[in-house]
C-alpha cells in the first residue's frame, strides 16, 4: 500500500519538456532535491534515486523503517502560471516478502514519514496540501 500527499504549488518546472525525460511527464528532479533536502534539514537520512517514467524517485529512512519516495507533477495548463500545477507526493514503506504475506509492516496515512512530507509541504505555503490513502 501507498499513501499520497497532494499540493499545489508553482515552485517547479512543469512548462518544458526537458531533453533527457524518458517521456513528457518526467518532471519533479527539482522538486526531489527540494523534498531530499528538507528531510535532510529534519534529520531524516534521504537521497535523490533517479528518473522515472512518471517523474521521480527518492529513497528515505526513518524511525527504523525504509520508504521509497516518488514525486510527480502535472501543469494545470494555466497561461498565467506555466508552472503551477499539482505534485504527488506517493510515500511506500520498504517490507519484506514474508511481512507482505503476514501483512504486518503496512503503511497507514498516520505513518511518521507521511506526516513529515506533509508538515514540509504545509510549512513551505504550498496550496491544498492533502493526504490520500
Amino acid at each position: 500500500m501507498t499513501v499520497s500527499v497532494t499540493s499545489n504549488t508553482d515552485r517547479f518546472k512543469l512548462s518544458v519538456v526537458g531533453d533527457d525525460f524518458i517521456n513528457d511527464c518526467c518532471f519533479g528532479e527539482d522538486f526531489s532535491h527540494w523534498l531530499v533536502s528538507a528531510l535532510l534539514a529534519m534529520g531524516i537520512e534521504a537521497e535523490v534515486i533517479c528518473m522515472e517514467d512518471f517523474g521521480w524517485a527518492n529513497r528515505a529512512t526513518f524511525g527504523g523503517s525504509s520508504y521509497l519516495i516518488f514525486v510527480g507533477g502535472y501543469s494545470h495548463q494555466d497561461s498565467s502560471r506555466p508552472n503551477y500545477g499539482e505534485w504527488r507526493v506517493v510515500v511506500e514503506r520498504h517490507r519484506t516478502l514474508i511481512e507482505k504475506i503476514r501483512g504486518k509492516n503496512t503503511m497507514a496515512v498516520s505513518d511518521p514519514l507521511v506526516r513529515k512530507v506533509e508538515q514540509v509541504l504545509m510549512d513551505e505555503g504550498f496550496e491544498d496540501v492533502a493526504i490520500e490513502p
